[in-house]
């Protein structure tokens, strides 16, 4: 059984789906709360990975600056360092330049049509819900697995963003995304492909939830399988999937509402 999963996570991960365009169009306003989200953790990452290390000091206390910012579970539980706050902080830190170009790349895509159905406000509330909740199944996922026990730190917004993409999702479930798929990562096929937004997503919910499965059976046997984040992307989906309920504006749970009784 271990052998199968392992083989399906090894074949997913060789494929990128990396969304183009869908059959929304152009957005109705300017993407003001996605944009300053996008900004925001760029600004961060420029100043922590390159204006921090250029000034006089002590690079080990940057460090411990740093990590103290990150998602630590055992830290949270044990109410050290930022203790509850880093699981916000967490979200805006990445570790390279890949890792926030990918997510902010996500984000973008999806967050700005999400966004004109919230408005700015309620958006920017549903991202921070998306981020806290993710954070949270994080801290219990990890904190359970016997050979790290949440020592390891974490940080990111996929776990936020992956809650944008379910929200997305919810909404337009019957959009096709035209996807161009990469070999390894950064190889491109010749061509796109028009796939159902719910087949796009899925695939990244099957990765998540076979490599959560394998970090936990790998575990038991002393061996660290991965260190993604797979706890906080499905906490994110589960967030995207219930909390949008609770920011969608009225005449559009009665739209939803009434369509549903009819059919």
């Amino acid at each position: 059984m271990i052998f199968l999963i392992l083989v399906l996570d090894r074949l997913m991960s060789l494929f990128l789906l990396l969304p183009l365009k869908d059959d929304r169009g152009r957005h109705r306003s300017f993407p003001y709360m996605t944009f300053g989200i996008l900004m925001t953790n760029t600004i961060i990452y420029a100043v922590i990975h390159t204006l921090l290390p250029r000034l006089p000091g002590d690079p080990e206390a940057l460090f411990n600056l740093t990590r103290q910012m990150m998602l630590v579970p055992a830290d949270v539980i044990n109410g050290e360092g930022l203790g509850a706050l880093s699981m916000i902080t967490s979200a805006f830190l990445h570790a390279d330049w890949m890792h926030l170009a990918g997510n902010m790349f996500f984000l973008y895509f999806f967050g700005r049509k999400l966004e004109d159905v919230l408005g700015p406000t309620k958006f920017g509330l549903f991202y921070l819900t998306c981020v806290f909740v993710s954070s949270t199944v994080s801290v219990i996922g990890r904190i359970a697995l016997p050979v790290t026990q949440g020592l390891i730190p974490g940080l990111g917004a996929s776990g936020a963003v992956m809650g944008v993409m379910a929200a997305y999702l919810f909404l337009y479930q019957d959009q096709r995304i035209r996807t161009l798929v990469m070999i390894f990562g950064f190889i491109p096929l010749p061509f796109t492909l028009p796939i159902p937004a719910w087949v796009f997503i899925l695939y990244t919910v099957v990765g998540d939830f076979t490599r959560g499965w394998l970090q936990q059976q790998f575990q038991e046997y002393g061996y660290i399988y991965s260190l993604v984040g797979s706890f906080a992307h499905l906490g994110g989906l589960m967030a995207g999937l219930t909390c949008l309920y609770f920011f969608l504006p009225r005449e559009l749970l009665h739209y939803r509402h009434r369509s549903g009784a009819a059919r």
